[in-house]
């Protein structure tokens, strides 16, 4: 206990230009969980065309890509450490790749940079009407959105690609509100503009909680609705 306060201490006194005791106070805890919305998307593709190519960046245990409802022949998990069945960075993969997707789930590294770049590389080979699924959307304290990492429950930065995201033409784009926020991407055709802002890359959680209310945040029913509505 003495050695978790005194972390604290710490972590309080080396970043106080950042430290905020506001938090958001979303309630992921009845919400369904990524798996629930991941294999919706499945079930809309598969309804369409009675196929289904996935996706998965960043698998770590395998608690998403093992239950996906896709045969394995049909999906591709990519992480450089464990889980999978391509080890590998998510950047060399996507250099080396010449399939295209329906439904792509990005959970790799949680920082701006690499989920942008991990976000325009999925648009390339996404297929028109697919969908693109973007997990921890919604950080609810300064902590858990702060980069680098300074404790085990991370979300990282992410929320700036959905600040992006929201301004962008030809790409349909929500939050859902369920398992720390998951952005829903629909690709509407092939010419599309993903709108990067070159102001965001240095804020942090205060300027998070100044625009989150300006995102198109949904309820997790609105969710599924929104993914089983797609064309």
């Amino acid at each position: 206990m003495f050695k978790a306060f005194f972390k604290e201490r710490y972590i309080k006194k080396k970043y106080k230009n950042f430290v905020t005791d506001e938090k958001l106070n979303y309630d992921f805890s009845k919400s369904p969980n990524r798996l629930v919305f991941i294999n919706a998307a499945i079930a809309k593709i598969y309804s369409n065309k009675k196929s289904c190519k996935y996706l998965e960046i960043g698998c770590d245990e395998n608690k998403v890509f093992n239950y996906v409802a896709v045969p394995d022949p049909f999906k591709i998990g990519v992480d450089p450490v464990q889980g999978g069945n391509i080890k590998a960075t998510s950047d060399n993969f996507f250099k080396n790749n010449s399939d295209k997707f329906d439904v792509i789930f990005i959970d790799g590294l949680h920082e701006y940079e690499q989920t942008q770049r991990d976000i325009i590389n999925s648009l390339e080979f996404l297929n028109v009407g697919g969908l693109i699924l973007i997990h921890d959307m919604l950080p609810l304290d300064w902590k858990s959105e702060f980069v680098p990492r300074i404790q085990k429950n991370w979300l990282g930065d992410v929320w700036k690609c959905g600040y992006e995201l929201s301004q962008s033409i030809n790409l349909e784009f929500k939050i859902i509100k369920a398992d720390n926020g998951i952005g829903i991407i629909k690709k509407l055709s092939e010419e599309y503009t993903y709108k990067k802002d070159l102001e965001i890359k240095d804020k942090r959680f205060l300027h998070f909680l100044k625009i989150h209310k300006k995102l198109p945040i949904i309820e997790d029913f609105q969710g599924i609705k929104y993914i089983l509505n797609s064309e």
